[in-house]
């Protein structure tokens, strides 16, 4: 009978309903739920019907079924999609809600569960007050909690770590570390989610401190060692790098190089303020030590970090191999109008930018007379680019602009002495030396009372003391700001957001922002509203206060500003809520500068991932409003500088048609960066690329803004001899405070064109320095490229076509004339008179056969050995790898790491060595020290021209 009445109820819903939810027993009640529980799924839409009858159920204290009544109106509205009240009544089921089913009921509303807990708890840490926060159901947190267990248990230890992170538990990831095995990948995996996920700085910081906390457990490995650094250059702990320096050093040989290694990379995230602090703590303990050989070593790490090893090694590779086609300029120079003096300073920004850092100024030697043809600012432009061509020769500079300096005190050239303290101010830049700005300080104030010169030295005093925050140099420059010059002022208030980089210093942003107010001149406005942006580098949501104080102000330029702000601030954190109030701003603000300012900072935000770069700015590029495009086009140019991805090209290529011609000005530029170094190997557009921006300066009838913009992009494509690129983010991770200031600051040629200086902060060397432990660079030192030597080579120098002589234009002949002419060469027995040419097309041809046939029998290899100090293109690093050589006597502290500075272990310290850059004499007189009796040498004449050939091969 029972079995009877079961297929009775199952078969009929309906009767279920009318004679048991309805029934006074409570026996009967019950009964219905459970049969009712076999049957939801099939016929949960007639159960729907008396949804309400179940819920009173649940909500009726004394009744003894209660969590089943929850588990079936949960059932019931998640099959209506009503997922948060079935999420609240399967909590309220208890144990009838089993997490283990596998159906998909339950992975919904586990699904469900986690999102909710997730937003909770990601509202209460960023909550300010304890009011604000959300009370977490604690049904809720024990699903969570055994979902956890669950992932562990079945070791999908990176799930649970991602959904730790996502819910900002710390404990949940030191357990995900800690249990099973593989816990060095896992921490790598946290690592890396941490700088690259975690947009809240604050956890982000807990989870870095979490990781040196295990680190520091384990019986640590050279690996290890640099992932600690990372950590502690993550969070700022200078004194914990030292330490970490001095254990290394002390501890032996091998681990010497190892921290030499983490010294080059803390030079190589840029942020001045973490090297000084270091290198204050590495020189209280030099003095403490006792011992002359350590001190000798703690000497050497403070060079190291100070940049001046890493200067000096850039501009000795750089100088050496320039390559830079000299005919590029002087074609561009002998191409443009005379008159126009735009293109003029174009031009001669080009030929900096090629020559970026190679202390190579012969185009302005040898063109003395065409450059003094300049005036007034335009001298002040031409004088200010020998600071990006002899950037870093800090020992020359002086001399250098002596000439120019000397012009300044005589007051003879005011225009030329300005440039040339900001060339000054480029060549020390992000190296403060006490000299330098002791020098600067005592021209400010023998000179300062002329605009163009005082110009010049507030420049240079950001540029020197960037990231100072000197109290002393700041009350300088405000002073000059207060004067309320628009020369004046403009210089002193972009320093000052220089010289406080990142230091979030309250009291001159109220400083700043009082005076914005107050002055009537935009140029000094905008250069306070970057100053402000500059002072919050780095904050992230700590400048989420002051952004939101000025994107309320009725100014747009400080509006302009405020964007800048977003950009310094979280730039290379990919963080979304940045992401979206600046394009919210992008296409919403009524100014059509902010808008710009707004797409363009997109750029710096998703600076770590150039992909999402152009998936997030594509449709921008389309925009009715043409600042929206340049903007999309500068934050492509911006983000995926010198990677020459064919999704940046494929949106910047058909820009270069827009309508507008400050669009296809900023796609030229913008174009240039992503193509910087490339090759024909990388992408087969190159030619055609540059051929365009021939066209477009050659062009007569162009427009001066796009042919302006091609001529400085023909020097962006070579910039630095063909040697350098332009990398936000650091080898550890962090973005590279110079270089993001540099393009910041470069564009905002849009407004001042001497602006353009500023890029050569964010140029970075591309080339193989692998060192030995006495900072040397071994010869014998070689890496595998697994490509074929043409993909990655250095472009072929142009080739100047002769120029046939003009032949005389044909006048026009009447049909009379022609048949005159016609009747008399008939009567004639003489033949056709041939028009003679310098061409010959038919031997041109067979000649060109020739050559390629030749071409075609020496077949070229598939691969190469790259020595030593070598460049090396970002592209190429994908297909380099060790030697396979058991008898190779180097290699690498960082594992398959073959770009930038790479310390290397010597397996065989006893054998004799010869190095990169050393001379034939050098390497005899190293030979000759032995403890034997050395013989003198025999006669010889000197002859320093052949010497300085020799040293030149």
């Amino acid at each position: 009978t029972t079995e009877i009445y079961t297929r009775s109820i199952v078969g009929s819903v309906r009767c279920v309903q009318e004679t048991g939810l309805k029934e006074k027993d409570v026996r009967f009640k019950v009964h219905a739920l459970q049969k009712l529980q076999l049957i939801i799924d099939e016929h949960w839409s007639e159960i729907a019907d008396s949804l309400n009858e179940i819920e009173s159920l649940y909500d009726n204290i004394s009744f003894p079924e209660r969590e089943l009544a929850a588990l079936i109106a949960s059932k019931v509205y998640y099959h209506l999609e009503e997922y948060d009240d079935a999420l609240r009544l399967a909590l309220e089921s208890g144990p009838k809600f089993d997490i283990e089913e596998k159906s998909a009921y339950v992975e919904k509303l586990i699904s469900k569960c986690i999102d909710e807990y997730i937003q909770k708890r990601v509202h209460n840490a960023e909550a300010r007050t304890e009011e604000d926060k959300l009370l977490i159901d604690p049904k809720l947190e024990s699903v969570v909690d055994h979902m956890f267990l669950r992932c562990l248990k079945d070791g999908e230890c990176k799930q649970a770590i991602g959904i730790a992170i996502e819910a900002r538990r710390t404990d949940i990831i030191q357990k995900a570390i800690e249990m099973g095995e593989n816990s060095e990948e896992k921490l790598k995996y946290v690592y890396d989610i941490a700088e690259k996920k975690i947009s809240n700085k604050g956890f982000r910081s807990e989870v870095l401190k979490l990781l040196v906390s295990l680190l520091k457990e384990k019986s640590l490995n050279p690996e290890h060692y640099f992932e600690l650094s990372k950590c502690y250059i993550s969070l700022n702990d200078s004194a914990e790098i030292a330490n970490l320096l001095i254990k290394l050093m002390l501890e032996g040989k091998e681990n010497r190089e190892i921290a030499l290694q983490i010294a080059f990379d803390i030079f190589d995230s840029e942020n001045q303020q973490i090297t000084e602090k270091v290198c204050s703590e590495l020189t209280i303990k030099r003095l403490a030590e006792t011992d002359e050989g350590n001190k000798e070593m703690i000497f050497k790490l403070i060079d190291i970090i100070l940049g001046k090893v890493t200067y000096e090694i850039y501009r000795e590779f750089l100088s050496k191999n320039n390559k830079t086609d000299s005919q590029i300029a002087t074609e561009i120079k002998e191409t443009i109008p005379q008159t126009v003096s735009v293109l003029q300073e174009a031009c001669v920004w080009s030929n900096a930018l090629m020559n970026a850092c190679t202390t190579d100024d012969s185009f302005l030697k040898k063109n003395l007379e065409w450059v003094a043809k300049s005036s007034n600012w335009a001298k002040f432009s031409c004088t200010s680019t020998l600071g990006m061509i002899h950037k870093g020769n800090k020992a020359q500079a002086m001399t250098i602009l002596q000439p120019y300096l000397r012009e300044a005190h005589a007051s003879s050239s005011p225009y030329s002495g300005g440039g040339a303290f900001f060339a000054l101010g480029l060549i020390h830049a992000n190296q403060y030396n006490p000299e330098v700005m002791n020098n600067l300080i005592q021209n400010m104030n023998a000179l300062g009372q002329n605009d163009v010169i005082c110009h010049g030295i507030s420049l240079a005093y950001g540029l020197v003391g960037m990231a100072k925050a000197d109290e002393g140099i700041y009350g300088e420059l405000k002073n000059i700001m207060l004067g309320d010059s628009a020369v004046r002022g403009e210089a002193a208030a972009l320093s000052i957001g220089l010289l406080m980089l990142g230091s979030g210093n309250e009291e001159a942003i109220r400083e700043l922002l009082n005076y914005a107010h107050e002055t009537q001149h935009e140029k000094i406005i905008r250069a306070i509203s970057l100053a402000l942006a500059f002072i919050m580098y780095g904050k992230e949501e700590a400048g989420d206060v002051l952004f939101e104080q000025m994107v309320g102000d009725k100014d747009p330029i400080v509006r302009y500003g405020a964007m800048y702000l977003l950009g310094m601030a979280y730039v290379g954190t990919d963080n979304k809520a940045a992401i979206r109030k600046l394009l919210h701003f992008g296409v919403s603000d009524v100014d059509n500068d902010v808008r710009r300012s707004a797409v363009t900072n997109l750029g710096f935000v998703l600076a770590r991932n150039p992909d999402k770069i152009t998936k997030t700015v594509a449709q921008l590029a389309d925009s009715y409003n043409p600042y929206v495009r340049y903007g999309a086009a500068m934050a492509i140019g911006i983000g995926c500088a010198g990677t020459a991805m064919k999704e940046a090209t494929t949106i910047l290529i058909p820009m270069l048609g827009d309508t507008t011609d400050f669009v296809r000005n900023g796609a030229i530029i913008a174009l240039s960066l992503v193509m910087m170094q490339a090759t024909k190997g990388i992408d087969s557009k190159l030619d055609d690329i540059k051929k365009y921006f021939d066209d477009v300066y050659k062009d007569k009838h162009e427009d001066i803004l796009c042919k302006f913009a091609a001529i400085i992009g023909k020097g962006i494509l070579d910039v630095g001899g063909r040697n350098c690129t332009i990398n936000l983010i650091s080898r550890f991770g962090s973005p590279k405070m110079a270089s993001v200031i540099g393009l910041a600051v470069f564009c905002q040629f849009w407004y001042w064109f001497p602006y353009i200086n500023f890029l050569s902060l964010a140029l970075t060397p591309t080339a193989l320095f692998g060192l030995n432990g006495d900072l040397k660079m071994p010869a014998s030192y070689y890496v595998l490229s697994n490509a074929k030597p043409s993909k990655y080579a250095y472009p072929q120098p142009i080739v100047r076509e002769a120029v046939n002589k003009p032949t005389k234009t044909p006048s026009a002949v009447l049909s009379t004339t022609n048949k005159a002419q016609a009747r008399a060469k008939a009567k004639q027995k003489g033949g056709r008179q041939e028009v003679m040419t310098d061409i010959k097309p038919a031997e041109t041809k067979k000649e060109d056969k020739k050559e390629e046939e030749k071409k075609e029998e020496v077949k070229e290899p598939e691969s190469e050995l790259i020595q030593n100090g070598r460049r090396i293109l970002p592209h190429q690093r994908k297909v380099l790898s060790n030697i396979d050589d058991e008898k190779a006597r180097y290699r690498p502290v960082i594992p398959n790491e073959f770009y930038g500075i790479i310390m290397l272990q010597d397996l065989k310290p006893g054998e004799s060595e010869t190095f990169v850059g050393e001379t034939r004499e050098e390497r005899k007189v190293e030979e000759k020290k032995q403890p034997a009796e050395i013989k003198p040498p025999d006669e010889f004449i000197y002859d320093p021209v052949s010497q300085e050939e020799s040293h030149q091969q």
